[in-house]
């Protein structure tokens, strides 16, 4: 891949990183306050999931870095190499972190403070199957730099 090749995907993920990091200082408290408005018996925990939602951006901020990280590796390098191992593990952490935590934030608004309804068991499985999904990413990112000049496509993803 080359920096031309790269560069659409750079912008991505400057895109996503800044679209986090607004949600982080605007939406998520803008968020938590409206909700607090709208269920009176839980605003006490407006602050707590506030936190842990920003908390959850944060890790997802941590692995668009990552990707950055592997974007640079396979630019330099040509492809896929062993040292796009790190990355590849802090992007794993970091969704696997994020997903638990929106798991819990959910599986609490959910059944302890009984708000938001069937919307919280979506976010729960959601937060749940990204764990899954980190690992397997982390395991195909980490198959593809077995010294290989090129990611395989598809057809090699066993």
């Amino acid at each position: 891949m080359t920096k031309h090749e790269a560069l659409p995907l750079r912008f991505v993920l400057v895109t996503l990183g800044l679209l986090a990091l607004l949600s982080q200082t605007v939406l998520l408290p803008r968020l938590a306050g409206e909700y607090a408005a709208a269920y009176p018996q839980a605003a006490h925990l407006a602050v707590p999931y506030a936190i842990a939602a920003i908390v959850a951006v944060a890790c997802l901020e941590a692995a668009l870095l990552a990707a950055w990280r592997i974007l640079s590796i396979v630019v330099a390098e040509g492809g896929l190499t062993l040292g796009a191992a790190e990355p590849a593990n802090v992007i794993a952490a970091s969704l696997g972190l994020s997903g638990i935590t929106v798991a819990g934030i959910c599986a609490h608004a959910g059944s302890v403070a009984s708000v938001g309804g069937p919307l919280m068991l979506m976010g729960l499985l959601a937060g749940l199957a990204l764990v899954p999904a980190a690992v397997a990413l982390r395991n195909r990112v980490l198959r593809g730099s077995s010294g290989t000049a090129e990611i395989p496509g598809p057809a090699h993803w066993t």
